[in-house]
């Protein structure tokens, strides 16, 4: 299936032209390739990958979730501290220079918003060019992705039904059509994929080192 994009307006200097690092956010449903898509381009980039599964990882691991059954209810409340800190880290130590590619799946609700706009604003206030990403795949190849050894090793959902439900009933935060491209993972190499994007984040201003 070919690539779609969408949001191609001219950038504006709200959103770092002429930057020296960017600050890229992947968004879609599971297993739509946000980790594999975000690993290449932050290598491009010569950059940090902060995986949502790489926050989230610390409390998961030690319930040892096999990625199928339920998590406790509160299990996010002791997780958004660690995200927060991560956050403050990048802020407060980081080089200006560094760039970075965050991945996560944002459901449309109350949250939702802020979610996007502490990535967005850390990346202004690093003074950092800023892009979402978001990534959609054929429900099937989707699916397919689930149940992998690798999802559960690295303590992620790993219930293909319980995943084509989600997709199918759950709306995902869209956001604002000039900060955001589309890309289809169906039959794109991750790679291929990665070099687009650094392609449009060239085109809107970021310098390459």
């Amino acid at each position: 299936m070919r690539r779609v994009v969408t949001g191609r307006s001219a950038p504006s200097p709200a959103y770092g032209v002429g930057a020296d690092a960017c600050t890229v956010f992947m968004l879609g449903y599971p297993a739509t390739g946000k980790r594999t898509v975000g690993g290449e381009l932050a290598g491009l980039l010569h950059g940090v990958l902060v995986d949502n599964a790489s926050v989230n990882r610390p409390v998961l691991e030690l319930l040892q979730w096999d990625g199928v059954e339920p998590l406790p209810p509160d299990v996010w409340d002791y997780v958004a501290p660690i995200r927060a800190t991560v956050m403050r880290a990048i802020e407060h130590l980081a080089p200006r220079t560094t760039s970075y590619v965050f991945t996560n799946v944002l459901e449309e609700g109350p949250g939702a918003a802020d979610a996007y706009d502490a990535v967005r604003s850390l990346a202004l206030r690093r003074q950092s060019l800023f892009l979402a990403v978001m990534l959609t795949c054929d429900l099937e190849e989707q699916v397919g992705r689930i149940d992998t050894a690798d999802r559960v090793a690295l303590r992620k959902g790993s219930d293909p039904q319980g995943y084509r439900e989600y997709t199918s009933t759950v709306d995902l935060f869209q956001p604002p059509q000039e900060e955001v491209i589309h890309l289809d993972t169906s039959r794109v190499a991750p790679a291929e994929n990665a070099r687009h994007i650094l392609e449009e984040l060239e085109r809107r201003g970021f310098r390459a080192r």
